[in-house]
């Protein structure tokens, strides 16, 4: 039975690398689930075990892959962090996971410039919706903690502040997406470095 399982869940990552390949280079529209299957080197039979369709399957890339940034990027709200600390830690791995991990780095191009929404996408559209306002609420709320312990401005606008922070991380990644070579790691932190200093007190 454990043979099976392992075997089952091998499959099963071995159809989502697939499908990142595909969605990669056709876009989700065009893509269809016989493309992963020979990508794979599965029949369509063998998608349909562990994927109900086409909007299953990407709901389950996207959703993982993220999940993984999640961890990485959660270090950086350790409570041995200051405030301020957090915000400039969160900002900066946030980018530079981006450079480090191509896995990531697909599923974030794929999202933003290769997948159009339809009817079926809705229900993760507003997901990601939901996720991006906890954020921006998750970083207003270190804004507040940063004003209360005095490392942060107190004429700051906490919310403001959020949307700025992550107008930042969103902007910044579709431009390295555009164009790997216009952030690296130094320009990085220049610019979180920057974005801290007017938050400083």
């Amino acid at each position: 039975m454990r043979r099976t399982k392992e075997e089952a869940a091998a499959t099963r990552e071995q159809i989502l690398d697939a499908a990142l390949l595909v969605f990669s280079r056709k876009g989700y529209s065009a893509a269809t689930l016989q493309d992963v299957a020979a990508e794979a080197g599965l029949t369509r039979g063998a998608v349909y075990w562990h994927f109900k369709g086409k909007a299953e399957l990407y709901a389950a890339l996207v959703g993982e892959r993220f999940a993984k940034a999640s961890e990485v990027l959660a270090e950086a709200l350790s409570p041995r962090y200051s405030p301020l600390e957090s915000i400039e830690r969160l900002l900066t791995r946030s980018l530079e996971y981006l450079e480090q991990d191509a896995e990531y780095r697909a599923v974030l191009s794929i999202t933003l410039f290769k997948t159009e929404l339809t009817p079926e996408l809705e229900p993760g559209f507003q997901q990601k919706i939901a996720s991006q306002r906890r954020l921006v609420e998750m970083v207003a709320d270190l804004v507040r903690k940063g004003i209360a312990a005095g490392e942060i401005d107190r004429a700051t606008d906490p919310k403001a502040a959020a949307l700025a922070a992550v107008s930042l991380v969103n902007g910044a990644t579709a431009l390295h997406l555009m164009d790997p070579t216009m952030l690296d790691s130094r320009a990085v932190r220049r610019m979180v470095a920057t974005f801290v200093r007017g938050l400083r007190r």
